[in-house]
């Protein structure tokens, strides 16, 4: 809480994602932020089977497990399509930015191990900013 990586959302803490931070900051824009939360919705359900509910006034869902499965593989399908389109150095920021949120000084050591970290930050927040960018057009 003291690092600031954390932010109230209603009543839950929600982690502030690097997406956030390129956002608040004006590298990137509400077109590329709706494109990594629609590639998050989609990670989740593909990967993880999870889907956030936005009505909550269904009592019940429609479909049965091999529809939901279908789903599932559709979202797979259109992540490994986003994969072959990026190429797979953007997929892998988008990945460490989105599903691991992972921040801008851990990717940075982990892609540019030699160097200096104030450098190596900056290429990491310029080449996200540039996948979330080639994400939205995809979109």
């Amino acid at each position: 809480m003291k690092r600031s990586r954390f932010r109230k959302h209603g009543k839950a803490l929600k982690v502030l994602s690097t997406a956030t931070w390129l956002y608040e900051a004006g590298d990137i824009g509400d077109d590329e932020m709706a494109a990594a939360q629609r590639w998050r919705a989609e990670y989740d359900y593909a990967e993880l089977g999870i889907v956030e509910a936005t009505d909550l006034t269904c009592s019940h869902e429609k479909g049965d497990v091999h529809t939901w499965m279908l789903g599932r593989g559709k979202c797979a399908r259109r992540l490994r399509q986003v994969r072959e389109v990026l190429g797979s150095s953007l997929y892998a920021r988008i990945e460490m930015m989105l599903a691991r949120e992972m921040s801008f000084p851990d990717m940075a050591r982990m892609i540019f191990p030699v160097g200096a970290r104030a450098q190596a930050r900056t290429k990491v927040a310029a080449q996200c900013a540039l996948a979330l960018e080639r994400l939205s057009e995809y979109y």
